[in-house]
């Protein structure tokens, strides 16, 4: 294993071939305002797996989230342009949740993750 830093790992690499590594701890706050939320992941991986769906189909896909967290955590997506909401029928008012272009850019990060999770996660008595 190299004693040598990860930054000093980084600045060894070629300018194109770095993308966005200029600046981690800009990378990985935004990654962490996003995915670091408790149900921002899971709505993100349900609407990437299920599409377009209600409250209610979400609530029902979230085992333990409440109505008013789960309100809570759609209206920050939608707010930082990762989910819409639009409105199907106005009588009675029905509401669809779907990604947007930015949130669908997440699914290889999603896919990352669960794939991550089958080889190195926790095992079943450590979770």
């Amino acid at each position: 294993m190299s004693s040598e830093s990860p930054t000093a790992t980084w600045n060894r690499i070629e300018t194109t071939d770095r993308r966005h590594f200029s600046d981690p701890d800009s990378a990985f706050g935004a990654a962490h305002e996003v995915l670091g939320r408790k149900w921002h992941l899971r709505i993100v991986y349900y609407l990437l797996a299920d599409g377009p769906m209600g409250f209610s189909s979400l609530k029902n896909h979230l085992d333990g989230v409440s109505s008013k967290m789960l309100s809570e955590s759609l209206s920050s997506l939608e707010d930082q342009g990762l989910v819409s909401r639009d409105i199907v029928s106005d009588q009675p008012v029905r509401v669809e949740y779907s990604l947007t272009e930015r949130g669908s850019g997440l699914e290889p990060v999603v896919d990352a993750i669960v794939h991550w999770d089958t080889e190195h996660g926790l095992v079943e008595g450590d979770r």
